[in-house]
């Protein structure tokens, strides 16, 4: 009973390790906290992050830590890019959080979940090697927006082209 014990335990334990060692590293990641208070249409979320290679592509990914007081199904954003200050990319994003029924999408058990949505359906290219900024506000009519407790980018750099995660 006990060496029966020891292989599944032993099983467990090598099945997580080739699921951790699986796991792609990401080129950036970095979340920043949401005040208290809420979300302000005035507050934009900024990531700053340096790209070099500009021959490879990059899979680009909005994060969205959410509580139970957000009260919608949805979050409308304004995303942009800059580099070296100069616009590179803008548009309006509206990203879906809850089903028809109310059940949240994102992950995590308890009241805390966890979204990751997509950037852009492709892989970005770089053109220029530099700083990049990229910048979050939130378009709700609401001011501020509550229930949001941390914002973050994730974006994994995809060596051998246009592949999508």
């Amino acid at each position: 009973m006990m060496l029966r014990k020891a292989k599944v335990y032993l099983f467990a334990l090598l099945l997580g390790l080739s699921l951790v060692a699986c796991e792609e590293t990401p080129y950036y990641e970095s979340y920043l906290p949401v005040n208290e208070a809420g979300w302000y249409a005035d507050s934009a979320a900024r990531f700053e992050v340096t790209i070099e290679d500009t021959l490879s592509y990059y899979l680009i990914y909005f994060n969205l830590r959410a509580n139970n007081d957000y009260p919608k199904a949805n979050l409308y954003l304004f995303r942009s890019i800059y580099s070296d200050g100069n616009l590179e990319y803008r548009d309006t994003a509206n990203l879906t959080l809850a089903d028809p029924y109310g059940r949240w999408l994102g992950d995590g058990i308890g009241e805390l979940k966890t979204f990751q949505r997509v950037y852009r359906r492709e892989p970005l290219r770089f053109s220029k090697a530099g700083t990049y900024t990229f910048e979050f506000v939130q378009a709700m009519r609401e001011d501020p927006i509550i229930g949001i407790e941390d914002l973050g980018l994730t974006i994994y750099k995809q060596e051998n082209g246009p592949e999508t995660k």
